[in-house]
């Protein structure tokens, strides 16, 4: 067993032009990539993929360190065991254990028979668990000791080919794989079921194919290789589908990749330090964690990538003191933080903004769309918007999912004229920048116009200096009209501050006011684990607004 991450290692890179001709293959997808990157990649037993925690294969070993050609054999002997038990194509398994490098090689596994994963985060609360897969219908459940107790009293057994734990798992002998394996995917086949991060309601069912799952990952491999591309850490849930894409990149193109389970800042901290990793990627919540940390070494990280929902300015400010990065050929001081918007839905981060010690390009720009997307901003009935209107983000690309599983009134309700209805309100500036304000089920009725929850938390971020993170969220508390809510914010202090919240409300008011939007109702300091938050890190508003409701004022 490998207990030390090594800090230099032997490079697996592929070069640039064969790189390129990856991108080109019309048969290379989500679902067959390792097995590409095994028949092309010469240096597939170098040490590729690695993780701070044991992971058990199927041989029996416990390891901390992949190659290609490891990953491969841990999969391949996953794949046997599943087809002993009947799995075949088009079967959904369900993978619901410990985060970590588990996730991915059961992926592989499993697309590699042609069936479905079925990637579930660990923290997601048994009975919630049960109910996602009752929805999916799935055939099998891979679960760990830890979930195996419960989930046992809350799934029908009799409904399942199989209930297993993943420490028990061992290939058969002789190992028996299909004539035809791995299995081969057409463009539109699903090689992945993915859950949404539950903060609208329980977490919705999304499909992502083999081909259009791909396309953002393809056109990566076409373009030359970026700054910080050798060296990744991955702090995003690794059974995220943007943690799975990140590995399926890092394994064609042979770059290093760290894979962590913990997403708190102290222990992503200490991985980037063990690690020293060019390129850091990581959900928001995240970088808030990172940000407030002093004195910790960062100096080898000239650039971080957030996922999923844009990142704050002040956040993104204290991240790129540290680090360096090149323009041209001269090396700056700072590092760059590639700031994404995308979500499970998309399939891939749609828009992009780069932020450096010398840009200024904040107020929530997320950038403009990817060379391949076609955004449009509609109003509820459809009708484009023009620059400077606020309404819904809609896009049509080809990494958008094929919709909602069993779900096909969500997935109808979620199109509109030919487009996919993202839930993000947002407008276009000018120069064609997209900027976003809020979710749509974020948006806060208020007597005199909507506050958007997301910009208004901008804003007391950008201002006030004693606050590490805050969150704004309507309530009604029994005394106004339904469909009006008051504005209020959550505010957690920096470590060693103490804001006062009777001075911040009007100063905040004071600037919403000359911002021409509405007031807040109040502001309440609070710690940190007084905020809910679901799966991945995200705000759970709904339940704030529950719990708030008739206690504020």
């Amino acid at each position: 067993m490998s207990t030390v991450v090594p800090t230099v290692a032997r490079s697996a890179l592929l070069p640039d032009d064969l790189r390129r001709r990856l991108s080109l293959s019309p048969t290379l997808g989500a679902g067959n990539f390792l097995h590409c990157a095994h028949l092309v990649n010469e240096h597939r037993d170098t040490p590729l993929l690695h993780t701070s925690d044991d992971v058990v294969t199927a041989d029996g070993s416990t390891r901390r360190s992949f190659s290609i050609s490891q990953l491969k054999n841990a999969a391949d002997g996953a794949a046997a065991w599943y087809f002993e038990r009947g799995i075949r194509p088009m079967d959904p398994v369900a993978v619901f254990c410990q985060d970590g490098l588990q996730h991915l090689i059961q992926y592989v596994a499993l697309t590699a028979l042609g069936a479905i994963p079925v990637l579930m985060n660990g923290a997601l609360e048994p009975s919630v668990a049960a109910g996602y897969l009752h929805g999916v219908g799935v055939v099998g459940v891979l679960t760990d000791h830890h979930r195996a107790a419960v989930l046992e009293r809350l799934v029908r057994p009799d409904a399942l080919r199989f209930l297993a734990r993943v420490e028990e798992v061992r290939a058969p002998e002789p190992a028996r794989l299909p004539d035809h394996y791995p299995f081969e995917h057409t463009h539109d086949d699903p090689v992945l079921v993915t859950h949404s991060s539950g903060t609208t309601g329980a977490p919705k069912a999304i499909v992502l194919t083999n081909g259009g799952w791909f396309h953002g990952i393809r056109h990566l491999l076409g373009l030359e290789s970026a700054e910080g591309a050798d060296r990744y850490l991955s702090a995003i849930p690794p059974s995220h589908n943007a943690a799975i894409a990140y590995a399926i990149h890092a394994v064609l193109t042979g770059a290093s990749i760290m894979v962590v389970s913990r997403t708190g800042g102290e222990h992503v901290a200490a991985d980037i330090e063990r690690f020293r990793p060019s390129s850091v990627a990581a959900f928001p919540t995240t970088y808030v964690d990172l940000a407030e940390l002093p004195d910790r070494d960062f100096s080898s990280v000239t650039t971080w990538i957030n996922s999923g929902d844009a990142a704050h300015e002040s956040h993104i400010r204290r991240l790129i003191k540290h680090g360096y990065h090149h323009r041209s050929s001269h090396r700056i001081d700072g590092s760059q933080f590639v700031d994404c918007l995308g979500s499970s839905e998309m399939g891939h981060a749609l828009f992009r903004a780069v932020h450096t010690p010398y840009t200024d390009n904040y107020e929530r720009c997320v950038g403009v769309p990817q060379e391949w997307v076609d955004a449009v901003v509609l109003d509820r009935d459809g009708r484009r918007l023009s620059a400077g209107e606020v309404g819904r983000l809609a896009v049509r690309t080809p990494s958008i999912t094929a919709g909602y599983w069993n779900d096909s009134s969500l997935t109808y309700r979620s199109r509109l004229q030919g487009y996919w209805l993202t839930g993000d309100v947002v407008y276009r500036d000018w120069m064609g920048c997209y900027h976003h304000l809020d979710r749509s089920s974020d948006v806060i009725p208020t007597e005199t116009g909507p506050l958007y929850s997301l910009q208004t938390e901008e804003l007391i971020l950008k201002h006030e200096e004693d606050v590490a993170d805050c969150t704004v969220v309507g309530i009604n508390p029994g005394d106004a009209p339904r469909q009006i809510a008051r504005p209020v914010a959550l505010a957690v202090p920096r470590v060693g501050r103490t804001p006062d919240a009777e001075e911040m409300l009007p100063a905040i008011n004071q600037r919403q006011v000359r911002a021409g939007r509405p007031a807040l109702s109040a502001v309440h300091i609070v710690a940190r684990d007084e905020i809910p938050v679901g799966v991945t890190g995200k705000v759970l508003k709904r339940v704030l607004r529950d719990q708030l409701s008739g206690g504020a004022t």
